[in-house]
């Protein structure tokens, strides 16, 4: 297989910061072609195959994954936490893995993928830059810090090899009481979640890595998690209209390259199927009368909401025939092979299109095309394609340095600050009165290096497991009386510890109907904001929706300074 020189000097020097008219009509042209050539090449199990992408066990390109790439023909492997170690140990096992794939005829490299969402999301810790998460930027608001983000975020996984990034998370969590999105969303306004997470997405593609909108039509008004059960979002089509699809519109229109599905039932497009297994909802309506193009790729297929529903054969059978691309496994080995072998006899009987097929698989070999993994790796014979590889990198190590002159104190640690808001009302800020006798009851080792640093004396800190706990001394025993009662109460709060901040929040503002003196509390929170959390009369309940170092550093920083920090557009269930 050989590479036009022209062509592949244009195709890999680096892509635009828009996904409209990503690629050049002859680079367009010509990735048609080559993907033609390879696919007419390509046995009926090399084809299968690439349906397919498994997780796998241990942090090394193993026997056990040379044999499931060798047995299977997989197109993709994910990564989980468990299979990552440093920086060195995931570049040996990205690029074992494709030295695997690259002994097959004809050699197509593989989709290596991992869910980095920033934030509570987050599985590569060495390597790539731990930023906080959507929810975060859905707050900060600002479109430029969510595309850079998305940039330094691709950046970081396509030097360790994984170049298929999926994220963003477009769910509007329009539902507070939702079990799994909440600080996954960019929030519960369509409009904010299409300018973040697509900025984030066209910031990625800018980074050369691949990005995945999840998850359709929409994961955000549920109030059940779709890993142990089946969901229904029981909405009219015309709200969805309104919500759901708004960012996938937007989406569509940009020509984002993949989209990923959900395992909800959606009455109002199919009452009997969840869209992962539904034609009506992928093949009639993603694909039909919202003319997407892309990558169709499923959750994973262990969860339950759809694992429990049919058997792997059958299961594999339906997803393929709702319009679907690629079935993600998180796991390898006797699933793999029931999928494998129960797709191989159904083409072969002809209950399922081979037509079909090679579109599905054409999809994915021309995208590993267009981003260059056939380059990479070595899976191709023009040696300018190589020359044209360094080139690009050096040209997005240029972006790179714009960026960190662009910030001087780092784009986490700019987004992070930006990003912390105030629940249900406005904070002043600490004025310098307040500070020369404000007290912070901190857990975290982040927290209280960040309050030191911010001028706090050592002996104003008080580090303790349960800051909640402790506060209480300040409420009910020591600002019982005049003496010793600090101004202002800072307490940093972990999910375990609501219950006790509620029951502190009810007893000083108690106290000061009694005319008692007790201090302003301030909580900080770096949890899921849709839970039940009093906000005191007299102070505030500041807001990270991120657990990374930076955000918790953040969240003592605006807490303790003088400057202001505004009420969040969050929508909150209503206060206990």
């Amino acid at each position: 297989m050989k590479f036009r020189p022209v062509l592949v000097l244009t195709l890999l020097a680096g892509l635009p910061s828009t996904c409209a008219g990503l690629f050049q009509d002859p680079i367009e042209e010509f990735a048609k072609t080559e993907t033609d050539k390879i696919v007419s090449q390509m046995t009926l199990e090399q084809k299968v195959g690439q349906l397919i992408h498994i997780g796998m066990a241990g942090k090394t390109a193993s026997p056990q994954l040379k044999s499931d790439i060798e047995k299977y023909n997989v197109g993709g492997v994910i990564f989980f936490e468990a299979n990552l170690g440093t920086e060195q140990e995931i570049i040996a096992l990205t690029n074992g893995a494709q030295e695997f794939a690259k002994a097959s005829r004809p050699a197509i490299p593989l989709l290596l993928s991992i869910d980095q969402e920033g934030g509570r999301v987050v599985r590569v810790k060495q390597g790539v830059e731990q930023l906080p998460g959507a929810l975060a930027m859905g707050q900060a608001e600002q479109e430029g810090l969510a595309e850079d983000a998305g940039f330094l975020t691709a950046r970081g996984l396509v030097r360790l090899g994984i170049p298929f990034l999926l994220a963003p998370d477009v769910d509007v969590n329009n539902n507070p009481a939702n079990p799994v999105i909440n600080t996954r969303s960019y929030g519960a306004d369509p409009a904010i979640v299409s300018r973040l997470a697509l900025a984030f997405a066209r910031g990625a593609i800018a980074g050369r890595a691949i990005p995945v909108l999840k998850h359709f039509p929409g994961h955000g008004n549920t109030n059940t998690d779709s890993h142990t059960a089946l969901p229904t979002v029981a909405q009219s089509l015309e709200d969805m209209e309104k919500v759901e699809l708004v960012p996938y519109r937007a989406g569509i229109q940009q020509q984002m390259p993949v989209i990923m599905s959900a395992h909800i039932v959606f009455p109002a497009l199919d009452p009997a199927e969840p869209a992962t297994l539904s034609p009506k909802i992928l093949r009639d309506f993603l694909r039909g009368k919202l003319g997407y193009q892309g990558i169709v790729i499923t959750d994973a297929l262990e969860m339950k909401a759809v694992a429990d529903k049919y058997p792997v054969g059958v299961l594999a059978h339906k997803v393929f025939q709702a319009g679907v691309d690629i079935q993600l496994l998180t796991s390898s080995g006797e699933r793999t092979r029931l999928l494998f072998e129960s797709l191989i006899k159904g083409f072969k009987s002809g209950e399922l299109s081979m037509a079909q097929l090679d579109e599905s698989v054409k999809r994915q070999v021309r995208l590993k095309i267009l981003y260059g993994l056939f380059h990479r790796y070595g899976m191709v014979d023009h040696p300018a394609g190589q020359e044209a590889l360094k080139a690009a990198e050096e040209r997005l190590m240029e972006r790179e340095k714009e960026l960190a002159t662009k910030y001087p104190d780092g784009l986490n640690r700019t987004l992070s600050r930006a990003s912390i808001t105030s629940l249900r009302k406005s904070y002043s800020g600490l004025s310098a009165g307040a500070r020369a006798n404000a007290r912070l009851l901190l857990r975290m080792k982040a927290s209280v290096e960040e309050a030191k640093s911010s001028g706090i004396p050592e002996d104003r800190i008080t580090i303790t497991p349960a800051p909640a706990a402790t506060a209480a001394v300040y409420v009910t025993g020591v600002c019982a009386g005049p003496a010793g009662c600090p101004s202002v109460l800072f307490v940093e709060l972990g999910d375990f510890d609501l219950w006790r901040w509620n029951q502190l929040v009810l007893q000083a503002n108690d106290a000061r109907v009694r005319g008692r003196a007790v201090p302003q509390l301030v909580g900080l929170f770096s949890g899921n904001p849709y839970q039940s959390i009093r906000v005191p009369q007299e102070g505030a309940v500041l807001a990270s929706f991120s657990p990374t170092e930076e955000s918790l550093r953040a969240l003592v920083h605006r807490a303790v300074a003088s400057v202001p920090v505004k009420q969040g557009n969050l929508v909150l269930p209503k206060e206990l």
